[in-house]
């Protein structure tokens, strides 16, 4: 009798791992909704997760009808789909429906950081802003450079107006990063990175 019940207990648990497993894998991508009147972004990426709005990734913890995240922001949510839509119920006792949203359409605008790849270790701030207005500045406090920028695809062209260069860089959605093969003259690969909060 014992070991029936044991054997039954352990199947449970089986199923409720592979339940759990199954919605985490659902989980994967970006999910957009309203939350109070504010854009609200999910990305889920393998055992993190990132908050736009965020400089760092969370780390969190799903079972088959909760996720606990930790980092710049805590998310302590009630999960589930319905529609093919992600529903959470906050802790306060709203529902928010997101829909799925593919990555390639994130947004390029805002706050970008890396290092230009010259010979000496300098790290720039890259700016991109809506209607093909960018620039750029070495950091701490450098001089802006203003310029343009158009996108096809994932390809993404910089051109500045000071000496007529041109960046040609190649957006890593997963990566939430922006490779360039060049910047400055003399300059090796440089790897821009979003930032979302100064």
């Amino acid at each position: 009798m014992r070991r029936g019940m044991g054997a039954a207990l352990a199947g449970a648990l089986v199923l409720l791992s592979a339940l759990a497993m199954r919605q985490a894998s659902q989980l994967s991508g970006r999910w957009v909704g309203m939350h109070r009147g504010a854009t609200l972004h999910f990305e889920f990426y393998g055992d993190s997760m990132l908050v736009v709005n965020d400089q760092h990734a969370l780390n969190v913890r799903v079972t088959s009808d909760s996720m606990v995240a930790t980092g710049d922001t805590t998310v302590m949510v009630r999960y589930w789909f319905a529609l093919d839509r992600l529903l959470i119920e906050t802790r306060d006792g709203y529902v928010v429906t997101m829909s799925a949203q593919k990555a390639l359409a994130r947004p390029l605008t805002g706050r970008w950081v890396g290092e230009l790849g010259a010979a000496q270790r300098a790290e720039a701030e890259l700016v991109i802003r809506p209607g093909g207005v960018a620039q750029w500045r070495l950091l701490p406090g450098g001089t802006w450079v203003a310029g343009e920028w158009e996108r096809q695809t994932r390809i993404i062209t910089f051109t500045w107006a000071a000496d007529s260069t041109d960046w040609v860089g190649h957006y890593d959605v997963e990566g939430n990063a922006i490779l360039f093969e060049k910047t400055v003259p003399g300059g090796l690969t440089a790897i821009f990175r979003r930032v979302f909060r100064r």
